[in-house]
This record gives structure tokens, sequence and C-alpha cells, in this order.
């Protein structure tokens, strides 16, 4: 008898009859709530980024086959360069150490301020509670670094720019081209028409907003200037994916012999481009899937909660 009471007891404690306190399984909902609610906006930020990258993947993509939909920079040819009055000598060793230095340099204060902003928000009693997790912090930490790496290279690529201002400042022009100092360095040196209309062609195409028919003017020169005589025409060393974007940028299509083999690299992109935009829709939908679970389990624990405290309020 003594036995078989054992293993009932064993079986059936009475621990396992007690029931939780109220307090407790409301900070239990609390916290599952709060869980799903950082999840939500972690994977609503996701979605974000995701759709931005719909419509920017395909100027990437082109990017990585050395092509691009429309004309992004100026590209001049040899003898052009002279002209330049902004120009610096280039010292490659004083850009790769710069390089390297920056590289170190947003490692270690991203890496280190990290701890230090996560230490001093753990401060505040707000992200004291949210900070309990380990998975908190690390999630907290890595948002920090992404910060501070992305602040530290706009610092190094885009605060105040200053080449990138003086080449728009020597293309800018209001009505007509000839009004841009480009134009007028252009037409004091000693360069060929063909060379000419290269440099302003692209210039056309970078005025905002495009001036389409100016470009046409000077595409078309060129593309008089290839058929007449492609031998001399090849000497000039023009950059032919440049020649290919300002022709698709204008009329749709490749029209010279120098850029239309480029048309089969611009197909391959196309289709890469194609399955990436398929992949990130799928992406977006899913994301957007969870986005809607995540929030109407969160909304349903929110209710629950509520619905206990007044029932105990009653």
């Amino acid at each position: 008898m003594r036995t078989l009471f054992e293993e009932e007891s064993s079986l059936s404690p009475i621990d396992d009859f007690s029931v939780q306190p109220i307090d407790q399984r409301l900070d239990v909902l609390r916290k599952r709530q709060r869980h799903l609610m950082i999840w939500f906006f972690l994977a609503g930020a996701i979605t974000v980024v995701t759709f931005f990258s719909l419509f920017f993947q395909k100027e990437f993509v082109y990017r990585l086959f050395d092509l691009s939909i429309q004309v992004q920079d100026l590209d001049l040819p040899y003898h052009v360069q002279e002209l330049i009055p902004f120009k610096q000598p280039v010292d490659y060793l004083l850009n790769l150490l710069s390089w390297v230095g920056w590289l170190f340099l947003k490692l270690i204060v991203s890496f280190s301020g990290a701890f230090i902003l996560v230490s001093w928000a753990k401060k505040f009693r707000f992200f004291q509670q949210r900070f309990q997790a380990r998975t908190q912090r690390f999630l907290a930490w890595v948002i920090s670094f992404i910060i501070l790496w992305s602040g530290l290279s706009y610092i190094q690529y885009d605060w105040k720019d200053e080449t990138k201002q003086a080449y728009q400042q020597w293309m800018s022009y209001q009505n007509n081209i000839v009004e841009s100092q480009i134009a007028q360095d252009l037409q004091q040196a000693d360069i060929s028409s063909t060379e000419k209309a290269y440099v302003l062609a692209q210039v056309a195409l970078l005025h905002q907003p495009v001036d389409r028919k100016t470009a046409n003017i000077y595409v078309n020169q060129l593309i008089d200037a290839e058929k007449t005589d492609p031998v001399l025409f090849k000497k000039y060393d023009f950059k032919p994916e440049q020649l290919w974007v300002m022709q698709q940028q204008l009329y749709g299509r490749s029209i010279t012999a120098l850029t239309q083999p480029l048309d089969v690299r611009a197909q391959q992109a196309e289709r890469v481009s194609n399955i990436i935009q398929v992949m990130l829709w799928g992406v977006a939908i899913l994301l957007v899937a969870i986005s809607t679970g995540l929030y109407g389990l969160a909304r349903h624990l929110k209710n629950r909660r509520i619905r206990i405290s007044q029932k105990l309020e009653d």
C-alpha cells in the first residue's frame, strides 16, 4: 500500500495543481507581446528595405556588368582631361592609406561605440525593461553598429563632396549648352569635333532636366563619325559602354558596330535583374505576411491581457 501511495504521489504531485499567480501570467503576456512587437518592427524595416531594393536593383545589376540605364558619370577622353580646371594630381598611395585608415576608424568607432551606446541606453528605465534578454541586447548592439558605420561612411564619401560640386558647376547651364564653362573650354582647346561631341553629349544627358534635343545632335554626330571612318573613331578610345548608354537612353537600342556587341552583356544583366526582382517580390510578400502575423499575434495578446485585467478589476 505504501509503495502504491508513493507511486501515485510521484505521478500527481500537489505542485502540478498549483495555479500560477495572475500577475505573473499578465507579466508573461506583456513580455511576449513586447517581443512580438520588436520582431514586427524588425520585419517591417526589412520589408521597407526590400521594397526600396526593387527600385534600385536594376541599376545596381547593370553596374555589375559595367553598364548603366542612363548616363551617370562624365567620361572624359585623355586630351580633354587636361582641361579640367580643378583637377589635382592623384596620389594612389595616399588614397590607399586613407581608405585603410577610414576602414580601421570605422571598425574601432563602430565596434566600441556600439557597446557605449548600449551601456548608456541601459541607464534609462525604458531600455532597462527591454534589454533583459541577451538577444535584445545583441540586436541593440547590431543596430548601433550599423548606425555608427553608416554615419562615418557618409562623412567619408558624401560630406562636402567638393569634387562633385565642382564638376556640376563646370557643366551647368541654363538654356544653351554653350553657356557652360566646359563648352567654352572645349571651344578654345585644340580638340577634334568628334571628341567635343562625345563630351557635350554626356553633359546634355547629365543636365537636369535632360537636354535630349542637344544630346541628340551630338550623339548623331558621333554615329556619323563612326560610320564614316570606323578606324579613326576607334583611335579616339571612347568608352564603348558610355556610347551604348547614350544610344540606349536616346533611342532605346544600339545603333553602331561599336555598341551592338554590348547588347549580349545587357541581355545577361536584364535576365539577372529579372530573377532578382522576382526573388525580391517573393521575399517582400513573405515579409509582409510575417509582419501581419506578428502584429496580429501581438494584438491578440494585448487584447487578452486587457480582458484579464478588466475581469480582475470587476
